[in-house]
């Protein structure tokens, strides 16, 4: 069997899109002799997001204009006066309209003809959906981008299966209706969509009774291998820093003494920057009162604000440039974890870390809970201040007294969620 993975997101910097694209083509791997791949960078075929067309401007002309917009007031008029002319992204949201779209212009966009190419030498199209699929207002494109390529998939008669996916409203702005509607006249053409969490299957088979849902825990949980023997970081934490080395950065990590890890949010990282700067410094020197090192971990680009808590606070900090084994490593040896980042949660989770869990753009963080069978659910603020820190200190307290029974329970369910993510194969082969 010949397939396509699509979304492999190794080539961003986010932690768990780095970690979730290796499990998930280890498992695509496991049942197709030849995997290819298009990458996930920002759902563009190049880095910089452009899949545009009708540009009256030769196309790398218009990239460059595009690109340097902010930069240049004439460059900012030029890229207008195309857009008022025509030009436009290819991705919409309407998955079938933008994929007709797609055809039509194949031939003069050299990264549409390669897409057409693995996808015509594919005998099954994977679709990793990952954390993309919420509806939010405006649409997100890397969702739409992943519902272009399933419709594409479908008309050259592949075999289309949409995996490790949320399917959610969005909590900030609401359900965008259209994008639901839309959405779900392509999923419905799928073989399987797989979702990563029950809450999403609910929402599947309340909004989408037509579609194939089934719900087939994270592929990052197949890590657990991984991590049960115990793999730790570095003792001294210098090792694991990544070029160019900034001072700043160096002599703050300690591995060789037990220590808590704190880590950022997707929707801390929106917010407004000196609130959130503010509120987790104050989040630092709280736990601090536990008495153990605490380390941030910049497990997303957008948690670099991360950068300037640390410089307030002195903590050392985890870049985001991490290898990412290596950042499982000291997610997965730390005393707790808190933070609103899914993935991350994860990896602290495969050594049994207990997480205090803070709010994220949608209800990932608070499915994670049910999945990992936490007995007392609770969701933070994503940047806490005030009586939530001391809430989230007491909370921190209790689990660090009863850590040896948590790390225990944790790791039980981390590998019975191992072999339920494995049986995404089984699925592929009965479909």
């Amino acid at each position: 069997m010949k397939a396509l993975l699509v979304g492999d997101n190794r080539a961003l910097p986010n932690w768990g899109g780095r970690g979730q694209s290796i499990a998930l083509h280890r498992l695509v791997r496991d049942v197709a002799e030849d995997v290819a791949v298009i990458g996930g960078k920002t759902v563009g075929f190049d880095a910089d997001n452009d899949i545009f067309i009708k540009t009256l401007t030769p196309y790398p002309a218009f990239k460059f204009v595009r690109k340097n917009r902010s930069e240049s007031f004439v460059f900012g008029l030029w890229y207008k006066m195309e857009r008022l002319l025509g030009a436009r992204d290819v991705v919409s949201d309407d998955p079938e309209k933008s994929a007709a779209l797609f055809l039509r212009f194949a031939s003069r966009r050299p990264g549409f003809a390669e897409c057409l190419r693995k996808l015509e030498h594919a005998d099954v199209v994977v679709i990793n959906g990952e954390g993309s699929g919420v509806f939010s207002t405006p649409f997100r494109r890397d969702l739409f981008f992943y519902l272009m390529v399933a419709e594409l998939s479908i008309r050259f008669k592949k075999k289309t299966y949409f995996v490790n996916t949320i399917i959610s409203d969005c909590p900030i702005t609401g359900r965008n209706t259209h994008s639901l509607m839309t959405a779900r006249r392509t999923l419905a053409k799928c073989e399987m969509v797989a979702v990563r969490d029950t809450e999403s299957l609910e929402y599947v088979q309340k909004e989408m009774p037509d579609v194939k849902g089934w719900y087939v825990p994270d592929a990052l949980f197949t890590w657990f291998a991984t991590y049960n023997g115990g793999e730790a970081p570095p003792r001294n934490g210098n090792f694991l820093i990544p070029f160019p080395e900034n001072q700043e950065l160096l002599d703050k990590l300690d591995f060789s003494r037990p220590y808590i890890c704190v880590g950022g949010s997707s929707l801390a990282a929106y917010e407004n920057p000196e609130i959130t700067v503010r509120n987790y410094c104050l989040l630092v020197d709280g736990l601090r009162q536990l008495g153990l090192p605490v380390y941030l971990t910049e497990c997303c680009a957008g948690d670099r604000f991360l950068h300037e808590v640390a410089a307030r606070t002195g903590a050392g900090i985890v870049p985001v440039a991490t290898p990412i084994y290596l950042g499982g490593a000291v997610l997965s040896n730390a005393r707790l974890f808190v933070s609103g980042r899914y993935h991350a949660a994860i990896l602290a989770s495969l050594g049994g870390t207990p997480c205090v869990f803070l709010k994220a753009h949608s209800h990932k963080m608070a499915s994670l809970q049910r999945v990992l069978e936490y007995q007392h659910f609770r969701q933070f603020s994503e940047a806490p201040s005030g009586e939530e820190i001391g809430d989230i200190v007491a909370l921190s307290r209790k689990y660090l007294a009863d850590e040896s029974a948590m790390r225990l329970r944790i790791r039980e369910v981390c590998r019975k969620l191992s072999g339920e993510a494995e049986k995404l194969k089984e699925l592929f082969a009965q479909s």
